[in-house]
């Protein structure tokens, strides 16, 4: 058995290694969440930045009421304003997507609340978009909003599954 170091001298050397192995561990362990959750933001920025600016760009589309001209959506709430609001919907989602990206959520450093407001509402975005479907009978397309939105229940599992556990710095 190894005695413990008692000079002063040799523990503070003893104690400086400590930390430097726990400052290589953190990092081993906290580079790839980091760069999930980076990878995950990019992702849906990418995703509600070219859906939402692309609408706002190009405006109302002429093929829409074609699409949704016998369905719900053209008595209530009608069809430019329903084509208006999933536009600000994702709009919405691309802002908190650059917030969360601006504040660096993704380093760990501060909290999740954007990028995780942004997956929350990323689900809701996506039942709009699914009910668009199921009400044109693209039932192809209702199926691609359903894994979109599973795969962003993942993420968003992702994302706050760990909010319980303390961060490496101590910030909440």
């Amino acid at each position: 058995m190894i005695a413990p170091v008692r000079h002063p001298i040799l523990r503070l050397s003893s104690l400086q290694s400590d930390k430097e192995n726990r400052a290589v561990n953190v990092f081993r362990n906290k580079w790839p969440r980091t760069g999930a959750l980076l990878a995950i933001n990019l992702l849906f920025l990418m995703v509600w930045g070219f859906a939402g600016v692309g609408k706002l760009v190009n405006g109302y589309p002429v093929w829409f009421n074609d699409k949704f001209g016998s369905t719900i959506l053209a008595r209530f709430p009608g069809l430019p304003a329903s084509f208006w609001l999933l536009t600000v919907a994702e709009l919405f989602a691309f802002a908190l997507a650059v917030i969360a990206l601006l504040r660096g959520e993704f380093l760990g450093c501060r909290s999740s609340s954007c990028l995780t407001g942004m997956l929350v509402w990323s689900l809701f975005v996506f039942v709009q978009l699914g009910f668009g479907q199921w009400l044109t009978s693209e039932f192809n397309g209702a199926f691609q909003m359903c894994v979109y939105f599973g795969v962003t229940l993942v993420a968003l599992q992702f994302v706050v599954g760990n909010a319980s556990e303390p961060s490496v710095t101590g910030a909440k």
